[in-house]
């Protein structure tokens, strides 16, 4: 009789333990003097109580990019390079040593398809 009792109390036990995970915790909402809304599972003066079901939280909220100065300003620096290309009638290089060369028609071409092609990737979101 003694070994039963523990489990007898564990069975009756196990409802309110199921209750609780199952997602019946109370839920208060209000909104402060900034009107800004709360949420809590303990009552604040001139909270209401809301049914929130299992598994209803926000997923996938956005967060900004820690990196989208940098993006920008790539997305920016590509767009001005394009500008240039498209109104430039020959393109000219010139490597570290000085010596200069300049893109025929054909390579001016694959050069703006080029800097098209990262301006779109670089700028996409935008």
């Amino acid at each position: 009789m003694v070994r039963k009792l523990p489990v007898f109390f564990l069975l009756l036990a196990l409802p309110l333990l199921s209750g609780l995970q199952a997602g019946e915790a109370k839920t208060y909402r209000w909104v402060d003097d900034k009107g800004r809304v709360h949420y809590s599972d303990v009552a604040a003066p001139k909270s209401e109580q809301v049914l929130v079901k299992p598994g209803s939280g926000v997923q996938g909220v956005a967060r900004p990019d820690p990196n989208a100065e940098e993006k920008a300003a790539e997305c920016t620096r590509l767009r001005e390079r394009l500008t240039t290309y498209e109104s430039a009638s020959t393109i000219t290089e010139t490597d570290a040593l000085g010596k200069q060369r300049t893109y025929t028609d054909a390579e001016r071409q694959k050069l703006l398809n080029l800097t098209r092609e990262q301006v779109q990737s670089a700028c996409e979101s935008r």
